[in-house]
């Protein structure tokens, strides 16, 4: 079996003899040029896809790479964080409420979308990335979602939470105008993978939690925010493509509406701040069947703090936790990120490949 074919027919919840594993999202640069033999910012995006051939890495669910923010980080470069959300003329929760009210309408946006053309840019997006990897790596890509995280990026996080407190429906009308566009590019991906036949699977997520739980209260998420979500995914839910959600911090009082999606897939686990890898692995998914996981080498713990034997043993619960056919990817719980060792990051890499193989028969 190739690589693209041992991930894909993992995803597929077949019983494979070799291990799918992401490429860990690593952004430890020198770390990227030590495996390559070469300087890492030379080229980026070349030497990273050479970086996932040269780790065995065998799925690449998000075309994501070390870039100018990292290197500025891993420098040392002094980085001023700007409040540019106040540039953007956004003080007040009353600032966001109006701006809510000069966004489009339903049938503006539906006129200006280009079904073909968001379908082809889809398509030749993955196969360009699929191309560059080679038949080892299958290579997946995101899908539209009504608007969660963005808000607080562009508003504030206090513009935006207070606006939500003030004027709930305008901000059930910000969700809900994201979740139109998103619907309809989920149309796209939906047409881009059956007609040239792509894995039909997506990843992604919307940052919703912290380690104390969701930013908004369950119950109005439950109101405003997940309506908008789910009718936004229902063309890829109803077309039978599997969506993996990304769950960042204490998902737990929302697992349910993130179930009630219709998600085949859950990746991420903060395991320090609620969920655990145990109960994640004893969900099931809509068809009854076992829910896929991706998981679960802690970025927050293990790996930076941890020791290699520690990584080791996190690599091996990963896998026998998870047991097989039921679609265990090996997979970090978030990017790695340069200020982890670069013997843990050698221990994850190797260990996964050889308890995998073993663990797995291959």
């Amino acid at each position: 079996m190739t690589g693209r074919e041992v991930a894909l027919a993992t995803l597929q919840r077949e019983d494979v003899p070799l291990p799918c594993m992401t490429n860990f999202w690593v952004t430890h640069s020198a770390y990227i040029s030590r495996v390559i033999g070469r300087d890492y910012w030379a080229e980026p995006e070349a030497n990273f896809c050479e970086f996932v051939r040269r780790t065995g890495a065998n799925f690449v669910p998000q075309w994501y790479y070390p870039r100018e923010a990292q290197r500025k980080l891993e420098t040392r470069e002094i980085m001023h964080q700007t409040r540019r959300h106040e540039d953007a003329g956004f003080r007040s929760p009353e600032d966001v409420r109006d701006f809510i009210e000069q966004l489009p309408e339903d049938a503006a946006q539906e006129r200006e979308f280009d079904l073909e053309q968001a379908a082809e840019t889809y398509a030749r997006t993955i196969l360009t990335h699929s191309q560059m990897m080679g038949p080892d790596v299958l290579v997946i890509d995101s899908f539209g979602m009504a608007d969660f995280m963005g808000a607080y990026t562009s508003f504030g996080y206090e513009n935006y939470l207070a606006c939500a407190g003030l004027y709930p429906e305008h901000i059930r009308r910000y969700y809900h105008v994201s979740a139109v566009g998103a619907r309809l590019k989920n149309h796209a991906i939906v047409q881009a993978i059956e007609r040239h036949r792509l894995a039909p699977f997506v990843y992604l997520g919307q940052d919703i939690c912290g380690s104390g739980g969701p930013l908004m209260s369950p119950e109005m998420l439950r109101e405003l925010y997940f309506p908008e979500l789910k009718w936004a995914m229902a063309p890829l839910i109803e077309a039978g493509i599997g969506v993996t959600w990304h769950c960042d911090g204490n998902i737990l009082p929302i697992l349910p509406d993130l179930l009630d999606l219709g998600i085949v897939g859950l990746q991420g686990f903060e395991e320090e701040h609620g969920p655990r890898w145990e109960e994640m692995c004893a969900l099931s998914a809509p068809d009854g069947r076992p829910m896929i996981v991706w998981g679960c080498v802690s970025v927050t713990s293990t790996l930076p703090h941890g020791t290699p034997d520690d990584v080791r043993q996190s690599v091996e619960r990963s896998f026998t936790v998870a047991g097989r056919a039921r679609g265990h990817v090996l997979s970090s719980t978030s990017s790695i990120l340069p200020e982890t060792p670069m013997a843990n990051i050698d221990a994850l890499f190797d260990h996964a490949h050889r308890f995998g193989r073993e663990f797995l028969g291959g």
